[in-house]
């Protein structure tokens, strides 16, 4: 082989070096903003099972608080259109969601009406009664953490049969890790806003 195609051979393998080098720092750069710290998602009993971690250097009682204000979570979730609170009491609230998923060019429209019961700044725990999903059940639980807030969320879910033509793991832990991220967002966006004590 002539000298000058081992030299274009051997520039070739380090331009491909540099550019995959550049892709990995571009990915932890891009990672490193998010505040979901683990995410998998596998399928299970018809669906898929997920188990996310979030962290946030927010106080725990603002995180919890944000995630019971339901009247204000179509202002703040991405596909959250309308939310009906039918029932209130201490720690239990029965709540009905609207909305609509996108699935690459497909758009699936949802309700689901939910029972909420918590333990303040402990866990949620969520199920659904009614829906356009089979299946949905969720748990938050929400503790101190390096000055900040840790959320263990596990979700299980079943989707209807027009969803689960187009649902795969990937598709879902996308969905999810969007839900989080904006979580993360409004609860951020709140505790910039709290008045600040002055010593």
């Amino acid at each position: 082989m002539p000298a000058y195609c081992h030299w274009l051979s051997a520039l070739a393998r380090g331009l491909l070096a540099a550019l995959l080098a550049i892709a990995a720092g571009l990915a932890v750069a891009a990672d490193s903003g998010s505040v979901v710290e683990h995410a998998e998602v596998r399928q299970a009993n018809g669906g898929y099972v997920a188990d996310l971690v979030i962290w946030l250097p927010a106080p725990r009682e603002l995180a919890f608080a944000v995630l019971i204000d339901f009247e204000r979570m179509p202002e703040w979730v991405p596909n959250l259109r309308q939310t009906r609170v039918l029932e209130r009491d201490a720690n239990r609230v029965t709540v009905e969601h609207q909305g609509v998923v996108q699935y690459g060019i497909l758009t699936v429209p949802f309700t689901t009406l939910r029972e909420v019961g918590f333990v303040a700044p402990d866990r949620i725990h969520t199920l659904q009664i009614r829906g356009t999903m089979k299946r949905h059940e969720s748990r938050m639980v929400f503790a101190e953490d390096r000055a900040g807030t840790r959320i263990d969320y596990h979700v299980e879910m079943e989707p209807s049969a027009l969803a689960g033509l187009v649902m795969n793991e990937g598709r879902v832990e996308s969905e999810l890790r969007a839900h989080c991220e904006a979580i993360g967002a409004e609860i951020l966006r709140r505790k910039d806003a709290l008045p600040t004590v002055s010593k």
